[in-house]
């Protein structure tokens, strides 16, 4: 019997509670990678009931890896979660998500536009964290196909 896949969870915690983690969690079922993002509330908590959400499609999945292989600087998602079967609140009119490439890693930014205004939330990664997530997001795929 297979066990549920494990999320992956990033944690960037600082001294000023301005951090913020990121979980990436694979559903085979919805052939999807969840990736929810959190601010800092206090030293090592994260405010994951406040969480941003995006629905990682294997498209955007091989988008992502693009940046995380080094084929290109960065990358833009944009996603509109009304217009499709999304378990996200129905007040939220767009995500968007950026990955790009620094001098020290990479820095992912997870933005989401509702009824309210904008929320944002940035993560950055190392590059030895990188290859976790690089080695995990290709995993998925397989994961994702049965392969």
């Amino acid at each position: 019997m297979d066990k549920k896949n494990e999320p992956f969870k990033l944690y960037k915690a600082n001294k000023t509670n301005t951090g913020s983690a990121l979980q990436l969690d694979l559903n085979v079922l919805k052939k999807s990678v969840f990736l929810d993002c959190a601010k800092q509330k206090d030293e090592k908590i994260f405010d994951w009931e406040h969480k941003l959400t995006i629905k990682l499609s294997v498209s955007d999945i091989s988008k992502i890896l693009s940046v995380l292989d080094n084929k290109i600087t960065s990358e833009k998602l944009f996603h509109q979660p009304s217009k499709g079967e999304y378990e996200i609140a129905k007040d939220v009119k767009n995500n968007v998500l950026e990955i790009t490439k620094s001098q020290y890693g990479y820095s992912l930014r997870i933005s989401q536009q509702n009824t309210t205004g904008v929320n944002a939330i940035m993560v950055t990664i190392s590059d030895s964290e990188s290859i976790i997530i690089k080695i995990l997001l290709q995993n998925a795929i397989l994961k994702i196909y049965g392969w």
